[in-house]
This record gives structure tokens, sequence and C-alpha cells, in this order.
């Protein structure tokens, strides 16, 4: 079940990633002039297809719903009648060109602002902007934050809920900026400076608060007490069982379960003692641990789960917006987005962020069908961060993509007539090559994150 939710979802994020990115082209090459031969969403052989009249437009469906295309009147690719060479791609000058290869990406950053503008019309669930725990020695630490801080404002941009300003502020990390916390603390409002300098090299982690910075939201604080074992896994083989409460750890005392968390996954030690009670019974158990590397740090396990079920409900705030907030808010998350997107990849390319980053059709398929079981607006968030990625990818200047075509045309443009045939034959065969070693990478990743 679990593999035809997957599909489906992916299929159907698939579907409108591409038929917006490819009627991008569409409709600005019809505005421009351009006669379009044929509109494909997937490919080979064709299931459905719909044409007005012989001479008009060529709707497709294509067997293999994995991608699409949209075929224009070219003399390269074919005889074209005297009568409509005006309405060839080839014949355009170089700046409508340039405007159609270039309407596919934007489709696909339009589509994202759109989706964000209904996500923040409909509305979100999001912790409440409260401080549950302060990381000891993190800048957070530093600045002076306590449990129980109520954020007020971040830089001066008021805080609805916990992850409201995630975007921006991975966006601020590392650069010189002391970073205002407006708090509200027992009645009184404080200014706490964050000191983002500091942080210039920590890795890349989403969750920015906790994991860079060093606040964790206010939540549900369960009881130290074993409700699942990994089959196999250092506790279960130590003889930790399931509802044993972990009273301490080293020696030091755990009072709830994400102190027990933090104090396994912080340490360094190949093995940990636990001072557990069984039924009233307290017992010593030395256990084993593991390391993985989670957002690029080595971080220990020993293989036990937490409470579930927790009740979340005077933790949570609903965040909505009004037409012309939600608009704008769209506009910065899918700028700033787009923005992360294009650093990201970079480091990858250098070396600066890990390549385990860059996912595959597998991975895509799972987050497709994990993002649909949470609701609607969790898989049109999906939907936004996806579009933006294949904008974004489209435009790198890679031959067979969207950016490689502009590079001819920036080529075309400085020396004044088109490049040779040649050319174009090598840049068509190394852009298949790299994005079959990118896609290799990315197939690689996502058997790795299976079997792991």
């Amino acid at each position: 079940m679990d593999l035809l939710n997957n599909t489906l979802f992916f299929l159907i994020a698939v579907a409108v990633l591409v038929s917006f990115h490819e009627f991008g082209h569409f409709i600005v090459a019809r505005w421009l002039g351009v006669r379009v031969l044929k509109f494909s969403i997937g490919f080979g052989k064709t299931v459905w297809r719909w044409r007005k009249t012989p001479t008009a437009t060529e709707y497709a469906i294509g067997m293999i719903p994995l991608g699409g295309y949209v075929r224009m009147l070219d003399e390269r690719e074919g005889e074209v009648d005297s009568g409509e060479r005006d309405k060839a791609f080839n014949r355009k000058p170089l700046s409508t060109r340039s405007l159609i290869v270039m309407a596919g990406p934007a489709a696909n950053l339009l589509l994202a602002v759109l989706i964000y503008w209904c996500i923040g019309l409909i509305g979100t669930e999001d912790l409440k902007p409260v401080v549950g725990s302060v990381t000891s020695g993190s800048s957070a630490d530093q600045a002076g934050f306590q449990p129980g801080d109520l954020i007020l404002s971040i830089d001066g941009r008021p805080v609805k809920g916990w992850s409201e300003h995630r975007l921006y502020l991975l966006d601020q990390i590392g650069t010189e900026k002391q970073m205002p916390f407006l708090v509200s603390r027992n009645t009184d409002t404080q200014a706490l400076i964050v000191d983002l300098a500091t942080l210039k090299d920590e890795p890349f982690n989403p969750a920015v608060l906790s994991g860079v910075i060093g606040i964790a939201p206010e939540v549900p604080r369960p009881d130290p007490i074993v409700s699942g074992l990994v089959p196999e896994g250092p506790s279960e083989q130590a003889g930790i069982m399931i509802g044993d409460r972990i009273v301490a750890i080293d020696g030091q005392p755990v009072e709830y379960w994400v102190d027990l968390v933090e104090k396994i996954a912080t340490g360094t030690a190949t093995q940990v003692v636990l001072k557990i009670d069984r039924n009233g019974t307290g017992l010593e158990i030395p256990v084993e641990t593991e390391f993985q590397a989670v957002n690029g740090r080595q971080t220990r396990r020993i293989g036990i789960y937490g409470p579930t079920n927790l009740d979340f409900s005077e933790y949570v705030v609903r965040v909505r917006y009004d037409p012309v907030k939600g608009a704008l808010n769209a506009i910065e998350t899918t700028w700033r987005m787009s923005a992360l997107t294009v650093r990201l990849f970079g480091k990858m390319v250098t070396g600066d962020a890990s390549r385990e980053h860059l996912s595959g059709p597998i991975s895509i398929a799972r987050f497709a069908g994990r993002s649909a079981s949470l609701g609607l607006i969790q898989f049109l968030a999906f939907l936004a961060v996806l579009s933006i990625s294949l904008g974004i990818i489209n435009l790198l200047p890679i031959p067979v993509l969207d950016g490689g075509h502009l590079v001819y045309f920036a080529a075309e443009g400085l020396l004044g007539r088109p490049l040779p045939e040649r050319v174009f034959q090598w840049g068509q065969q190394f852009g298949i090559v790299f994005i079959v070693l990118l896609m290799g990478l990315a197939f690689y990743n996502d058997l790795l994150s299976l079997l792991q």
C-alpha cells in the first residue's frame, strides 16, 4: 500500500509540475507568434490526442507520465512552408527565443508562489513560538535565552509560529549580523542578541533554531519510558525492555524524554550505563552505542523509541495571512527557497555540503506519499519545494536543459551568429552524460537511504 500510495502521489506531482513547466513554454511561444505543433504531457506511445483543426496545435498524453514537451515549428527539425517561416522558432529574434526558453522555469517558480499564497490563505498549524529548552553552550545560551521565553519578533519581523521565519534565518546564518530576538519573559520584554558570525562553520540544518542557534520549542515533555526498541539494536541486545523507565544515564539524572535524547545524542562514549526502574526494581544496564550521520554530524544512538500519540493541542497555533500579506509572503518564500536551493547545490559541487542532499525519483516518491498522508497543506508545500527545484535545475547551464539553451543564445549574441551545428552536437553529448551521472548519484543516494 505504501508503494502504491507513493507512486500515485509521485505521478500526480510530476504531472502537475511538468504541465506547468511546459505550459510556460507553450503560452509564451503562442503569445510571441511561434506556431506550436504539439503539446504533450508524458513520453512514449500516445494514449490520448486532440486537435481542433488539421493546422491547430495537437494536445496529447503519452504512456510514460515522467515528463513532457512542446514541439514548435522549426526549420532545423523539418521542412517549413515559405508562408509559415515567420512563425518558426529559429526565425525569431534572440530575445524572443530566450523568453520562450525561460518561460518554463519561470512557470515553475510562479506555481510555487501560487501554492505558497494558497497555503497562507488556508493557514497552517505551527508550534507556538515558546522556548522549551536551550542547548548548553549554544549561541542562544550565550545570548541569554531561557525556557518559557515567548518570541515576539526576529530582526523586527513579527513572529506567529515557531518555524515562520526559518528560511530568513537560514539565509542570514554565517553573516556578520547581530540578530535581535525580542522575547516576552515574565510580563517583561527583552531584546536578546544572537551573534550569527559564530555560526558560519555550522553544517546546513533546516531546523535552524534548534539545530544551529540552540533553542527548541515547548512541546509535551513525556516521561523517559521506553515505548519501542529497534529490532536487534543496541538496547534490545543489552536487555532493555519496553516499559522500562530510564532514571539516569552514566550517573546523570534524567527527568524527561527530551533530556534523555539530548544526553545520548550529544555524547561521544561508545558505551553508556542506563539506570532503569522496571516495575519498581532498580537495575543498571550497560549499552553499547552506535553512531549515525545526521545533518553532517555523527550522532549517538542506542535504538530506543519514546512515547507516541502525544497531545500537542495546547502547544499549537494556526498561522494564516490576509490576501495581500499572503502574496508578499509567498513571493518572499519562493525567492528565499530558490536562493537556498542554488546555494546548497553550489556547496554540493564544491564539496562544502554533503551530496546526500541530492535525491532521486525513489526518495521524491517517498516524500510525495509521506506528505500526502499528512494532509493537503503538507502535500502542497511539497509541490512548491519540488516546483522550485525543477525550475532552478532547468536553469543550470547544462546542454539539453533550458539553461544550456540560454548559454547557446548568449554565445550567439556575442558572436553575432548561431554556433556551428557540431558545437550543439558536442553540447548535447556532454549534457546527456552529465545528466546520466547526476541521476546515477541520485539513485545511489536513494538506494543508500532505503538500506539505512
